[in-house]
């Protein structure tokens, strides 16, 4: 009897062993397998790839060319993704060096400081927008996007840094100049007051007055009155400035000429 148990015992280890390899090994495999599939971004292939990719790309992420020197850590980012294909078993030329920010901003995870575009601008009159970057109030707001981040609003400089472009601080400097020269003609010794209150100028060859018509203001061009009235003779010349900027007087000439020919 006691040959007969300790002769059975290995031979239902043997096949309850055998069935429970052949039951995990056509399982397919998940976190709730005996045998659990290796990470490939932990794998040998995987970390030599990436030593490769680097080294490619000159040992510094391709979006802030900051590199181990700098302090941060180089991770390789496939641009697309292929089927059927291990992570290093992909060209060279589908993938890229970047920091781990940059990696993170890549995808999503955090607000990207790069490949921002400039899509709109506004004038709220006043210190009544806030920079949703840094925080400040803000009168001249930049709307600008990205494809992988919500639209945001935000001032000149952050505008600039975000967009890594001088568009907004150029717009703010000619924005600037605009408003000297306006200031200037507005200021201008040149105007004359003459009677009942008009005041005239000279400009491009054309006689320019303000004529205060009962308490409103009208433009006159070359003694064609135009139909627009304003509130002040300020805001009156702020116009008559922007029509000479602009150009559009020729056309305001041109049309009112063909009307009286």
């Amino acid at each position: 009897m006691g040959n007969s148990k300790s002769g059975t015992t290995p031979l239902i280890l043997s096949i309850f062993g055998k069935f429970l390899y052949s039951f995990y090994r056509n399982r397919p495999i998940s976190e709730h397998n005996l045998y659990p599939a290796m990470d490939p971004y932990r794998s040998k292939s995987w970390k030599e790839f990436c030593n490769e990719v680097i080294r490619l790309d000159g040992g510094v992420c391709c979006r802030c060319r900051r590199g181990l020197s700098d302090g941060v850590i180089l991770q390789v980012h496939h641009k697309a993704y292929l089927l059927n294909h291990k992570p290093w078993e992909y060209p060279y030329e589908l993938c890229e060096t970047l920091c781990r920010g940059c990696h993170a901003a890549e995808h999503g995870k955090i607000m990207p400081n790069f490949g921002w575009s400039l899509i709109g601008y506004d004038d709220l009159g006043d210190l009544d927008g806030t920079c949703q970057l840094c925080g400040t109030a803000i009168r001249h707001v930049f709307m600008i996007q990205h494809n992988k981040w919500p639209t945001m609003e935000v001032g000149e400089v952050c505008c600039d840094n975000l967009t890594c472009s001088d568009e907004a601080g150029t717009h703010m400097e000619s924005l600037r100049r605009f408003n000297d020269r306006q200031r200037r003609f507005i200021s201008s010794s040149r105007w004359t007051i003459l009677e009942e209150g008009i005041e005239s100028i000279k400009q491009k060859n054309y006689e320019i007055s303000i004529v205060n018509v009962r308490q409103k203001f009208m433009i006159r061009i070359n003694e064609i009155d135009g139909k627009q009235r304003f509130t002040s003779s300020l805001e009156a010349k702020k116009t008559v400035f922007f029509l000479l900027e602009s150009g559009k007087i020729d056309e305001f000439m041109k049309k009112k000429r063909g009307l009286l020919a």
